[in-house]
Parts: C-alpha cells; sequence; structure tokens
C-alpha cells in the first residue's frame, strides 16, 4: 500500500509520499489557516498527479500531523467549554497549584483559564481517596446544570471529580446522564483522558481535550470527505505527541494527546537519519516558519515525559501554562522561526518574535501582504536562501519587498540594512544555542558531543551558525530536511500511550491488583492499534511505572521487569531499577520505603523505514554562484550554489558553499565542508 503523509505547520503544509513501487516523493504548499483542510486537499491532489508519481488514489494509507489542537489553545479559538467538578472545587482552574513559576515577581500572572468561572459548575457528590461514597451522587444537581448548558450555547464539557482517577464510578454516571441529555454535548472525561494524581493537571488536561475535541472532529470529518470527494477513500492515521500514530476515532477522541504531533514526527525521524549515519546521539534542531524545536535522541530513541505544559504566559518560564499530563516527546521551543518578525524593542534594540507573519501575510518577501521584516527577509537579503529556488522555485519571492521591509527597521536602529539583516539572523542563532545549552545542561548532556540533525525549511540555513556556538561539529541536514516531519510520520509506528494511577507500595505489593490493571491497560491498547490494521499478534507491549520514595511529591519513570518473574525477583529487579536511576539522576539514595504511583503502556506495532539511495546524475551539480555573507569573512563573498540531488557521493565540498534542495537550503560556512552520503544525507563538518 502507498504511503502519503503529510504535516500542517504555521507557515507551511509538507507532504511525503512513498509510492506504489517504493519511490519517495515530496512536495510543499502554503497553509491555509483559515481551513487547514484545505492545503491537504490541494497539496494530496498535486502530489499525485506529479510526473513520475505511481500511486492509485483506492489504495493510499493516510498519515497526518496537525496544528489545529495547538492553535486552538494558543489564540483562543476553541469551542464553548464548561467545566463540571466536585462542588466546591468551581474555583479548581483558578486556584491551579498554588505555585509561583517566579518567587519575586509581585505582578505575576498566568494566562486566563479556557473555561470562564460561570461556566464552571459543581455536581453534588463527594468520592473518599479510599472508594468510599461520603456524599452519594445527586443527578437532580446534574439535571439543573444541563439546563444551564442548553441556555448559554455550550458545546462542549469537561468532567473532573474528585479521585475519579481511580474511582471513576460518579464521573461516568455523570458523562452518562450528559450524553442521554442530548447528543450535541461533546463530553470528557478526566477518567478517560488523564486517570492520573493530580486535581489540577488532570483537569486542565481534561479541559485542553474538551475545548479542541469538537474542532478536531470537525477538521477530520471535513477532510475525509474532501478527500472522498477526490476518490480518495483511506483510513486515516494522526501522529501523536509520544511518536506514535493512531486512528481518526482516538485522535477525534482525545485531540490533547496531538498537540505536539509535528515536532514529534520530526524527532522521531531525527533518530531514524542518526542510525543512518550510525551515531547513536543526536541533537534534533527542527526551525520552521513559526517557531524552533530542540529534542535530544539519546541511544537511538527520542526522550519520553508524562507532563508538557502549553500556552504559557512567560515563554521560557515552566510553571507559566496549562500543564498537560500525556506522554510527549521532550523537546523545547528555543527560538523564533522563519516568520518570526523583527523589531525595534522598548529599550531601542534589536529583537526577533515573538510575532510571527506565519503563512498570511507571511514575510515581506512572500508579497502576500506582508510588511514587517522577518527571519526569511534577512536570511534572503543575506544570501543564503536563493530568490529564483525557493521552494524549488514553484513559490516566488521578492529580495526587493525584503530589502524595502529592512530598511524601515534599519533606519529606526540607524544601522545599514546588511547590518540590520545579520543582527537578525546571529540574534537569532545566539538565542537558540543559549536555549540548547541549557537545555543539554540540565539533563546532563555536554552539546559539543552531540551532531546536529537540522532540519524544517529554515534548521539547514541556521544550523552552521548554531553549531558554531555551541561547539558542535558535525551536521546531518537529510534530504527531503524541509519536509522532514512529513517524512517521520511514514516512519513512526502504530502506537498508543495510557495510563493510570494506582498507588501501590513495594513492601505491600499486589501482584493479582498489577495484573488486573496492566492486562486492562494492555486490552485498550490492543483495541487501539488493532483499529489501525496492526495484527494482534504483531502488537508491543511495552510497561513503565511512575516511582518514587514514599512521602515525596514527585515520581521518576522505571522500567517493568518482565511480569512472569517470580514475586520476590520481580520486586528485586523493580527496586533495582529504581535506586538505579534515582541515584544517576540526584547522586544519592534515600532511606525510605518505595511505591508506584501510575502504571503506564505504550501498546505499537512495527515501525516502518524510509529509505532513499542517494543517486547522483550526470549533471554538474554547480547551479551557480551568488553574493553571500558570511561573518567569518566580515563581507559578502560570490559563493558556489550546489543541487543536492546532483552531487557525487562523497565529493567533499569545500565552504563556503550553499546547497539547495527544493524544500530548504543547507549554509556551508567558511570554516565547514560537506559531502552527501549513501542515504542522500549532507553532512557538514566543521573545522
Amino acid at each position: 500500500m502507498a504511503r502519503l503523509a503529510f504535516d500542517t505547520g504555521g507557515t507551511f503544509t509538507d507532504f511525503a509520499l512513498i509510492d506504489d513501487v517504493g519511490t519517495l516523493h515530496l512536495h510543499k504548499v502554503l497553509s491555509t489557516p483559515a481551513n487547514p483542510a484545505a492545503a491537504v486537499v490541494q497539496g494530496v491532489g498535486e502530489l499525485l498527479v506529479r510526473p513520475g508519481v505511481r500511486s492509485s488514489k483506492d489504495n493510499l494509507q493516510i498519515l497526518g500531523a496537525t496544528t489545529v489542537v495547538t492553535n486552538a489553545v494558543l489564540e483562543r479559538k476553541g469551542v464553548e467549554t464548561a467545566f463540571l467538578t466536585t462542588d466546591g472545587f468551581q474555583d479548581l482552574l483558578r486556584i491551579r497549584t498554588e505555585g509561583r513559576y517566579d518567587l519575586y515577581d509581585l505582578k505575576i500572572a498566568y494566562p486566563a483559564p479556557l473555561v470562564p468561572r460561570d461556566f464552571c459548575f459543581g455536581v453534588v457528590e463527594r468520592m473518599a481517596a479510599d472508594g468510599r461514597a461520603i456524599t452519594p451522587l445527586d443527578e437532580s444537581s446534574v439535571g439543573l446544570i444541563v439546563a444551564q448548558l442548553r441556555a448559554r450555547g455550550v458545546t462542549s464539557v469537561a468532567v473532573c471529580l474528585l479521585h475519579s482517577y481511580k474511582f471513576p464510578e460518579h464521573e461516568r454516571k455523570v458523562g452518562a446522564l450528559l450524553a442521554a441529555a442530548g447528543p450535541e454535548l461533546s463530553v470528557s472525561l478526566s477518567s478517560d483522558v488523564c486517570p492520573e494524581v493530580r486535581e489540577y493537571d488532570r483537569a486542565s488536561t481534561t479541559v485542553v481535550n474538551a475545548y479542541t475535541r469538537p474542532l478536531m472532529t470537525q477538521h477530520v470529518e471535513r477532510l475525509e470527505a474532501d478527500l472522498r470527494k477526490d476518490g480518495i477513500s483511506s483510513r486515516m492515521l494522526w501522529m501523536t505527541s509520544s511518536g506514535g500514530v493512531v486512528p481518526s476515532a482516538t485522535a477525534s477522541r482525545t485531540p490533547v494527546r496531538l498537540i505536539e504531533s509535528g515536532p514529534a514526527a520530526g524527532a522521531v525521524a531525527a533518530a531514524e537519519y542518526a542510525r543512518q549515519v550510525e551515531e547513536t546521539s543526536v541533537m534534533s534542531f527542527d526551525m520552521g516558519g513559526t517557531t524552533a524545536k530542540l529534542c535530544l535522541v539519546p541511544n537511538g530513541e527520542p526522550m519520553i515525559g508524562g507532563e508538557l505544559e502549553i500556552a504559557r504566559h512567560e515563554r521560557f518560564h515552566r510553571g507559566s501554562g496549562f500543564p498537560l499530563k500525556i506522554q510527549s516527546i521532550q523537546m523545547i521551543e528555543i527560538g523564533a522561526g522563519g516568520g518570526s518578525i523583527a523589531a525595534k524593542n522598548q529599550l531601542g534594540l534589536l529583537d526577533v518574535g515573538s510575532r510571527s507573519a506565519g503563512a498570511l501575510p507571511g514575510p515581506a518577501a512572500y508579497q502576500r501582504g506582508g510588511t514587517e521584516p522577518t527571519v526569511t527577509d534577512a536570511d534572503i537579503l543575506l544570501g543564503y536562501m536563493g530568490v529564483e529556488s525557493f521552494v524549488g522555485g514553484s513559490f516566488k519571492v521578492s529580495k526587493d519587498a525584503a530589502r524595502g521591509a529592512m530598511e524601515k527597521l534599519a533606519a529606526s536602529l540607524d544601522v545599514s540594512v546588511d547590518r540590520c539583516a545579520w543582527g537578525i539572523h546571529d540574534l537569532v542563532n545566539e538565542s537558540m544555542s543559549k536555549a540548547a545549552a541549557m537545555h543539554a545542561t540540565d539533563l546532563g548532556v555536554d552539546p559539543r558531543s552531540l551532531p546536529m540533525v537540522a532540519f524544517g525549511g529554515a534548521g539547514p540555513v541556521h544550523a552552521y551558525g548554531i553549531a558554531r556556538k555551541l561547539g558542535i561539529k558535525r551536521i546531518i541536514c537529510p534530504t527531503g530536511a524541509g519536509v522532514t516531519s512529513a517524512i517521520g510520520l511514514l516512519i513512526a509506528p502504530v502506537a498508543v500511550d495510557l495510563s493510570a494511577s494506582f498507588p501501590m507500595g513495594v513492601d505491600n505489593w499486589d501482584s493479582d491488583q498489577m495484573r488486573r490493571l496492566l492486562d486492562d491497560l494492555a486490552a485498550q491498547g490492543a483495541e487501539v492499534v488493532s483499529a489501525a490494521g496492526v495484527a494482534k499478534e504483531a502488537i508491543t507491549n511495552r510497561y513503565t511505572v511512575d516511582m518514587r520514595y514514599v512521602g515525596q511529591g514527585y515520581e521518576i519513570t522505571v522500567a517493568l521487569p518482565d511480569r512472569s518473574l517470580p514475586k520476590e525477583e520481580f520486586l528485586r529487579q523493580l527496586l533495582e531499577n529504581f535506586t538505579k536511576l534515582y541515584r544517576e539522576l540526584f547522586g544519592r539514595t534515600v532511606s525510605a520505603s518505595v511505591e508506584v504511583i501510575t502504571w503506564r503502556l505504550r501498546s505499537s506495532g512495527g515501525k516502518d523505514q524510509v529509505t532513499r539511495p542517494h543517486k547522483a546524475e550526470v549533471a554538474d551539480a554547480l547551479k551557480g554562484r551568488r553574493s553571500v555573507y558570511f561573518n567569518e569573512l566580515g563581507a559578502y563573498v560570490e559563493t558556489p550554489v550546489y543541487d543536492h540531488y546532483k552531487l557525487p557521493l562523497d565529493q567533499p565540498i569545500n565552504g563556503p558553499g550553499i546547497i539547495e534542495q527544493r524544500e530548504s537550503t543547507a549554509v556551508v560556512g567558511p570554516s565547514g565542508t560537506a559531502h552527501v552520503d549513501g542515504h542522500g544525507n549532507l553532512v557538514i563538518n566543521i573545522l
């Protein structure tokens, strides 16, 4: 079966197709923020009729990554949502955890909750921590709430009752009452979305799910309907934040798990490219039109964590946004994207971001209404990106328009246009390199020891400058770097991550209860993975647990030993795994009892591979020369420009040089040398 993947970004929608004979085809179109499905349908149609593509519409698997969920939260364009909780806890979304992300800021602020206070309702019920019904559920209180929901036009409801992560009986009954009240209500139960401890985190996750669920459902239905009109009736799969793909039904039911779907796909691809060049650990650098993301990939697999934060009030302050208890590949936003706008700040200095021109109006060079200079405009003026070869020449940009926008900013800063453009480029590189160094140091890694896998439309343009600042000596720019996240979708396995909190002390271990918990998770996982077409005998289950010393407030994630082991040996290995990891993280251990808080399962099928052996053409790879600025030389230099796809295998290219792909451009500075390997990756070594 042919497989076609798309990644909807803030500026471009990227495509990758493995056709019926195994050939990889890449494509890119401008995103359509008002209706993301439109760009997908356009790109699919254009790609399938491209010369050389051998793929029939009736034998096509579609895989997608989307920003629909993320944008709805960031732009606060979700649906009218209500929050139902145990009576007396209606202010939970405002009280949060009472923690402060900055102890010394007297004017500390947080993003306003997605649910207004008068849309927060209390259900008369109370479940104790041990499962006793202190206050039985008053069903009439739910009926009164339903009447108010209808009067206010609410279309989605988040339900998060006290202790429902472990004892969901009341919550499920409330869900049934809401469903019976009318099919127009979309209901998200915390016991389904996030059955984990910590009330605020669980509530926040459930609210984000409810806030975006009707939008994701509408997006999926519209896209599938539009594709059917074009003769494509495919069972679609969607990338989750943890690096696996799930069926449309699962994606529509729990869209909160797709919040970082595009960047996650990029990290999956980076791990594959690291394997191709025989690197065990790499730093993944993804810079697109809106943001740049960094991810460490140790030992061939991206790091996965059990929590995420979105919509931060202070961009780089953890704790200032909405916490989400979902499995997600650990990555950080480290800077601006190609569409980020440069301006003079209140101190009279150059600043880049956090505003973005996006796809519309886009950078000034796009001539679609943008009038302010962006990172892309600066890169065009510096010669790093060619006006005639932008997106393979299919998208015309204007250097004059970029210069016109830059002149205004340069005049306000009293510098030349060229100096202003270099300042934007270097400022972005500096901020990203500092953030990358801090992130790597926090994880105990020396960034100088890691090669960088650079991708995204702007990643290879900035990779050389960032690598030099970090002391990195090797950069891998894959074939199709500008659409790497779409390629990652073709590689990713069908996989679902599930969890359930059920505290259990090692000193009073209940093997039967453990077996029931894990079997229930395995049954749920098999249902999702098999629905995506994976044979049940091909499903792999990987179990982990969140553990801590009794009395601590936070846990660490530990691999669960083989369940078939005798109880004594099982517990010995479990404690050994916990103690070893705890010592590695904190340098010591504690003399106290140990307990499991949350049980986790990753249920998955097999991972695919996308290989594209490099086949250089006989034609000369040199496309020409253009004037490019290199700060190392302090001047513009007539620099050779090469076609990536025509470079002979392993032929060295001494910097400075520009290597162009259809979807991206790589800059090789004066201190670098480059060559194309057998997989088509451009490998840059820095002296």
